[in-house]
This record gives C-alpha cells, sequence and structure tokens, in this order.
C-alpha cells in the first residue's frame, strides 16, 4: 500500500506536519486531517528520503558494482 504525505493548508496547526497516511491507490485523497480536522493537502514525496541512495559510495556499501563506458569501448569499475 502507498504511502501518501499530506500537511496542513492553514498555520499554525496542533498536528504533525507533515504526516503521512496509508492507502490503497483506488482511495480517494483525504480533504481534512483525521486528528484536528483542519483542511490539508496532499504533497509530492522523495522515495530515497534525504540520503542518495545511488551515490558510488553507497552502492559499493551495499555489494553492487557501477561500471562506467571508458573511450575504447569497454568498462571500469567505479
Amino acid at each position: 500500500m502507498p504511502i501518501y504525505e499530506y500537511r496542513h493548508k492553514q498555520k499554525p496547526n496542533k498536528c504533525k506536519d507533515p504526516f503521512e497516511v496509508f492507502a490503497a491507490i483506488k482511495d480517494d485523497t483525504i480533504a481534512d486531517c483525521p486528528l484536528c480536522g483542519q483542511p490539508v493537502e496532499r504533497i509530492l514525496s522523495t522515495f530515497t528520503g534525504k540520503a542518495n541512495i545511488f551515490a558510488d559510495s553507497n552502492l559499493k556499501e551495499k555489494g553492487f558494482t557501477k561500471l562506467v563506458k571508458n573511450g575504447s569501448g569497454g568498462y571500469r569499475k567505479v
């Protein structure tokens, strides 16, 4: 089930902002906060968080190998 992020349209509010909601894709978006009842809007969220999971150091740490094409038509490990 996807996780959707919402934030309150009005500031200040009593609830955590932004907050997450587990919902099926077919479910409608919520219009009001389930805790305080204030209007909310769905926001775009990043799937990776703040860290870059595709950075060379992270790939190596996770056991992956990155190959980069060199000028002679071959590949080299990064």
